[in-house]
């Protein structure tokens, strides 16, 4: 099987570290290094926090973790007519069809990469990812039912619009990272789509963490050491990822104010991008941005729980990780994907008030309990999200027909 040539397009590679992007890049390196031939289009624009009109990385090919991985320079019209648009969703208005099209078709796209595509990859399984922007649209109707979709649906507005149903009609293939994700589309789409939908394979998303954890737990200094370098302090939850009002971090912060308000003693850290001016500049947060893997993972591993309030996952990386390092989680029940990973493992508390939370606060702060529900999350990601388990599953779905 692996005579099979695979090309991935993303509007961001390697350069930003979101739930889809991570997906896509690890899934791509696994297949890499089982022998298939893959390649990855992407755009000269950073991360979905750069002006998705203008390029700041050079356009070209070069190989990144044995990938090749090919950058195309940015379409440099549509930006106001988006920003338009965008602001109606804000307002939580109604979008009309035309606003639906003008809306993806403004997204942050490249010309060069469609057309490229279009000439370059007959005979290949080619795979877009995620629904949302301009660039996987235009590749689905340019290649006419030869590209196929990971789409990374949720719950929001955007997944009941024209163009998501002309996505889903033109692919090729549908490759679901949830059981929830799958529930979601039949929901809505299955009495049109039929079997395209139904019998479609969910492949998850395969997740390891790149180091050792659990020897690094067993050298007592290395743990010291990360400890002094970043001043923990004793009692911490984290936040995982990019600080985002998507991401509900709004929410979160005011509950753990809250929490801390009523005698709580743990702080919050955060770690990774966004806007680091969410954080609060108090006493109980702290914002430690990147780190080095090795120092993010034993940072991880120390802590009373990791928390996820955002109600748009489609799969969450972040869980697993925590889950790899022992530790519990905390999640909001709007979102029916984290909710469902914390009922399927007990690996979870999920919450849908400051009062719920600050009881799951509580819960976990007692540290024995913390780890055996832990525990239980790490034997959940050990059975079901190893990567042979996922390779095997996009194998068959990839030959699905």
């Amino acid at each position: 099987m692996s005579n099979i040539s695979i090309t991935f397009v993303t509007p961001w590679y390697d350069n930003f570290a979101g739930g889809a992007e991570v997906a896509v890049r690890t899934l791509a390196e696994q297949l890499s290094k089982r022998g298939f031939d893959v390649q990855v289009l992407t755009t000269c624009c950073c991360s979905p926090f750069d002006n998705w009109w203008q390029d700041k990385l050079p356009s070209g090919v070069e190989k990144v973790n044995d990938v090749i991985v090919r950058r195309f320079p940015v379409k440099r019209q549509g930006e106001e007519i988006y920003h338009e648009v965008n602001h109606k969703i804000i307002q939580r208005l109604e979008i009309e069809e035309k606003y639906q099209r003008q809306f993806v078709e403004n997204s942050i796209n490249s010309e060069e990469l469609i057309n490229y595509a279009k000439n370059n990859t007959q005979g290949h399984l080619v795979i877009g990812i995620p629904y949302t922007q301009g660039l996987i649209y235009s590749l689905i109707q340019s290649l006419e039912g030869r590209a196929s979709i990971m789409p990374c649906f949720h719950d929001e507005p955007q997944f009941r619009w024209i163009t998501t149903v002309e996505m889903l009609k033109l692919s090729r293939h549908i490759f679901f990272l949830t059981e929830e994700e799958k529930s979601l589309a039949i929901k809505y789409y299955g009495n049109y789509f039929g079997r395209k939908i139904i019998e479609t394979t969910v492949i998850g998303v395969g997740v390891e963490l790149p180091i050792d954890i659990d020897s690094l737990l067993l050298d007592s200094s290395v743990v010291n050491r990360i400890t002094s370098r970043y001043n923990l302090p004793n009692k911490f939850f984290i936040y995982v990822g990019r600080k985002d009002i998507g991401k509900n971090i709004l929410t979160l912060i005011q509950v753990f104010k809250n929490y801390r308000a009523n005698g709580g003693e743990a702080n919050l850290i955060f770690l990774g991008g966004g806007d680091s001016n969410l954080v609060p500049l108090e006493e109980g947060f702290l914002d430690l941005g990147f780190l080095p893997e090795t120092d993010k993972y034993i940072i991880i591993s120390q802590a009373l729980g990791l928390i996820n309030l955002s109600q748009n996952e489609s799969f969450s990386l972040v869980l697993m990780e925590a889950w790899l390092c022992e530790i519990p989680v905390i999640v909001h029940k709007g979102c029916k994907v984290t909710t469902a990973h914390c009922r399927n493992t007990g690996g979870g508390i999920s919450i849908s008030s400051s009062e719920e939370f600050e009881a799951a606060l509580k819960i976990l702060s007692i540290q024995d309990k913390g780890k055996i529900i832990g525990r239980y999350g790490k034997r959940y990601v050990k059975r079901n999200y190893s990567w042979d388990y996922v390779i095997e599953s996009f194998l068959r779905g990839a030959y699905q027909r």
